[in-house]
């Protein structure tokens, strides 16, 4: 089974952007055989759709997350806590029906269905910047090139397994 790397954010919303931009520099690079690499900014149920369409072995999502972290602080986890109430989830599912794209969201929903393989990791990124335009805040370009090794090193040690 193949391994998705998904990227997922806002364009045009400076630090917000941070899935789809990286999902722009890493299908630019070289992927052994298996990998895909896709930006899923877009309604958690259709993501969940698609996801029950296809089957992954493993699935990094990235993004950028406010969460009142140092801006550019990156985040490794496992999306393995208890899942919010039946309705929390279903507003979540309105949201995303209404145009609002979030990791957090996407996770949620995607958890609820049990559509998500069971190797998942998330890699977040605090932003600074939330408006309008391109480009990312210092701290956040800085964290990109980490990002994107730590996606390399989650794809090598999915390949060993």
């Amino acid at each position: 089974m193949p391994t998705l790397i998904a990227g997922v954010g806002y364009t045009c919303l400076r630090d917000l952007s941070f899935g789809p931009v990286l999902v722009d520099r890493l299908k630019g690079l070289n992927w052994p055989e298996g990998v895909e690499v896709e930006d899923l900014s877009y309604s958690p149920v259709a993501v969940f759709q698609k996801l029950t369409e296809k089957r992954y072995r493993k699935i990094v999502f990235v993004g950028a997350v406010k969460r009142g972290r140092e801006p550019g602080a990156i985040q490794r986890y496992r999306p393995d806590g208890p899942l919010p109430n039946e309705e929390e989830i279903q507003a979540r599912i309105g949201e995303g029906v209404t145009g609002v794209v979030s990791l957090e969201s996407l996770l949620i929903v995607c958890r609820f269905f049990e559509a998500l393989p069971e190797d998942v990791v998330v890699l977040e990124v605090e932003p600074e910047e939330e408006s309008w335009g391109e480009g990312f805040t210092p701290a956040v370009q800085d964290a990109l090139e980490q990002v994107i090794k730590m996606v390399q090193e989650e794809v090598r040690t999915s390949e060993g397994k």
